[in-house]
């Protein structure tokens, strides 16, 4: 087993802020299977309960398929994205100062790590950086249908329209969704089968799930993905542009509005949920901004947890988005902010 000391590899730009400079002198095991994978998850806490896969071709390396989908694993604030065969382990982290930054790593021994400074940002954007979710039309090939248009996502999104592209694990009644399907060939009228991508809880028949750290693509995971990616990206304009209108948004998306009404109870397969509830502080009832709804909405008390977030934190404007957070929360989100910041 061949050990890399990141800090050495580290760009010198990189600030204290940042989860990837705040690794320091820690030490990286490569494994033949995953290379960094493992490790890079542990060091930066994101458990693997967290996986989702894409199968849609929207990355810059060309190794995704249907039969080799793409990982993502998160938390609130790092995101790494891996796929088999792959030369590149892609990481992406949120420095409480400059925002969400870029960075990849050689996937193989003694490999190199650099931050990315150009072709992330073709799709991200610069100023703010947007991080997004798109749902697709996907050919057997992978690729996105041309002729079929693609959709940025997030909680305002029906379920109907999200996840084309991706696989999902889980239960959610009558509700239906993209995932899971490809569309028919392209000298056919385009076509996806919902009902054959409903409520799956085993994805071997697609794939061979056992390259990967475990075989989920959890729904609860993708909506909490979902939600997340809104407000850091409500964050960053706060953070780029100050004005009164952004912190209005950010204010609105940390409390649902418009956030789609769930009509069949969600139920996920790689025990994410327990993972998300556990991560966030109680109030002195016990309860938690964290704590996870899934009946007609994402979170219990509708206020999002984000508020912990280290980019939350470093804002300037933090307090005053608060006062305004507890004057529009319900009295059970209001006590738990209370007790807990």
């Amino acid at each position: 087993m061949r050990l890399v000391h990141l800090s050495a590899l580290l760009p010198i730009v990189a600030l204290s802020g940042d989860p990837i400079a705040l690794l320091q002198a820690k030490e990286l095991n490569f494994e033949a299977e995953r290379g960094y994978l493992a490790s890079v998850l542990k060091e930066l806490k994101i458990d693997p309960s967290s996986q989702m896969l894409v199968f849609s071709k929207s990355s810059l390396q060309g190794q995704v398929s249907p039969k080799n989908p793409r990982a993502i694993y998160f938390n609130e604030n790092s995101y790494v994205a891996w796929i088999p065969g792959a030369p590149l382990l892609e990481i992406m982290t949120v420095d409480p100062a400059k925002g969400p930054q870029f960075y990849s790593i050689m996937n193989k021994a003694d490999g190199t790590i650099r931050a990315e400074d150009s072709q992330c940002f073709r799709c991200h954007g610069r100023s703010p950086v947007q991080l997004i979710a798109r749902s697709s039309i996907v050919a057997p090939s992978g690729y996105p249908r041309v002729d079929q248009r693609s959709r940025l996502v997030g909680p305002e999104t029906p379920i109907e329209e999200r996840w084309g592209g991706w696989y999902v694990t889980g239960t959610h009644g009558t509700m239906r969704h993209m995932g899971n399907a490809l569309s028919t060939p392209a000298d056919e009228l385009v076509k996806l089968d919902k009902e054959a991508g409903a409520n799956r809880t085993d994805l071997s028949s697609f794939f061979d799930t056992s390259k990967y750290l475990t075989p989920h693509s959890d729904i609860v995971a993708l909506m909490v993905f979902e939600h997340q990616i809104k407000i850091q990206n409500a964050i960053s304009a706060v953070a780029t542009k100050g004005s009164e209108v952004s912190i209005d948004h950010l204010v609105d998306v940390m409390l649902g509005v418009g956030e789609v009404k769930l009509t069949s109870t969600i139920i996920g397969t790689s025990g994410f949920r327990d993972y998300y509830q556990q991560r966030y502080p109680k109030d002195q009832k016990g309860r938690s901004l964290g704590d996870l709804d899934l009946r007609t909405r994402l979170l219990k008390f509708s206020c999002s947890p984000m508020v912990y977030s280290a980019a939350f934190q470093a804002l300037p404007q933090k307090d005053a988005i608060l006062t305004k957070l507890k004057a529009r929360s319900t009295q059970e989100a209001r006590e738990i902010l209370n007790d807990t910041l």
